[in-house]
């Protein structure tokens, strides 16, 4: 094809000149991503944007999990007939919450990026109630969405809607965690990195008695691998291994007011073990206020003073700045990458990899 520039449009009067002569006829599906990269010698972008020209003029109509076909398919007939309505620029967002700490950067960024492609995002919330999630899931789909990004909610077992779709080839990205041995992608951050990062910069401060405190959440992918990365980390330094803290949620986290039952657990956790600790890393900034009553309460003072402090994310709009050491995940580079897999999976573009790891940031707080 010639000038770069306008290869999406040559592309797309190729495409539409071949339904328009029969050689594509109504009913037939475009041939896949990687048949066209190699008949026409351009990008996954250049296709995309042409095959979108198509669509946008009603030429071809895309069925998510089946492909692009010319209209008339008997496929695309079934599914506008089906029981979901096609709504093909809906995209839906199911997040367990949203906090200063976590959530809110991931939120604006994947509204910001899909409505750069002509999407609109309707968001709904779980607040970590599998029952709730089931029910916000039936609720997008009966809007007709063509594609969802979901934080599923901590737990041992799996939500059976969400596994039924992704049986069924719908185009789901999860964010946060990982459904271990289902396909499906998920964009997360380095867990395991993240903690073993803020163990090895406890023990560069000189501290070698270093306890863990997380959430007693089953086999969350998110917090096992933190789990893993922390204590992974104090074998490979050579360090004694302390007693952990599992702590059991009996509340949303995301209410911020402090959960009396994970401070009792705490404070005899402390009571117990804080003379023989040098610090403590917490598996998610949620449990932090909790840590900091238990403290209160069993006497035991936290910081560079006392006992050091070091925990995942941070509250970034506190009047006073953050104070806790933490290692912080990259909302915005989640965001980008979860957009771009799921617009991939909307045009059936087959994906290299499902299972995207990114690095998280250290920031150095008043705690250590």
């Amino acid at each position: 094809m010639g000038d770069n520039k306008f290869l999406y449009k040559q592309l797309y009067e190729t495409i539409k000149n071949e339904i328009e002569t029969g050689v594509l006829p109504e009913g037939s599906k475009l041939p896949p991503e990687s048949e066209t990269r190699a008949r026409f010698g351009v990008s996954a972008i250049t296709i995309k944007k042409a095959f979108s020209m198509l669509a946008e003029e009603g030429l071809v109509r895309r069925v998510p999990g089946k492909g692009t076909f010319v209209r008339g398919s008997a496929v695309v007939d079934a599914a506008a007939s089906a029981p979901r309505p096609y709504n093909p620029r809906l995209i839906g967002m199911i997040l367990e919450h949203v906090s200063t700490p976590f959530g809110l950067d991931l939120l604006y960024t994947v509204d910001r990026l899909l409505s750069e492609h002509g999407y609109k995002l309707c968001v709904r919330y779980s607040y970590g109630d599998r029952d709730r999630e089931t029910e916000e899931l039936s609720f997008l789909l009966s809007l007709g969405v063509v594609g969802l990004i979901i934080m599923p909610c901590h737990g041992n077992h799996y939500n059976t809607t969400l596994l039924r779709l992704i049986i069924d080839n719908f185009p789901i990205v999860l964010v946060d965690k990982k459904l271990e041995g289902i396909p499906v992608p998920s964009v997360r951050s380095d867990n395991a990195g993240a903690t073993a990062m803020l163990v090895r910069h406890l023990h560069e401060r000189g501290c070698r008695r270093i306890g863990l405190i997380s959430l007693d959440a089953g086999e969350t992918t998110s917090l096992t691998e933190r789990r893993d990365g922390f204590f992974d980390e104090i074998d490979r330094l050579g360090l004694p291994q302390c007693p952990p803290c599992y702590v059991h949620v009996s509340q949303d986290l995301a209410e911020n007011a402090p959960d009396h039952g994970i401070i009792e657990e705490m404070r005899a956790y402390l009571t117990e073990n804080a003379a023989q600790l040098d610090a403590v890393i917490t598996t998610e900034y949620g449990i932090v206020s909790c840590l900091t009553h238990a403290a209160e309460q069993a006497g035991v003072t936290l910081g560079r003073d006392g006992l050091r402090v070091c925990c995942i994310d941070e509250d970034y709009l506190a009047p006073t700045g953050y104070t806790f050491t933490h290692a912080r995940q990259d909302e915005r580079a989640m965001a980008a990458c979860a957009v771009d897999v799921l617009l991939e999976r909307i045009e059936c573009v087959p994906l290299a990899q499902d299972d995207f790891v990114l690095p998280v940031q250290f920031r150095q707080g008043k705690t250590t």
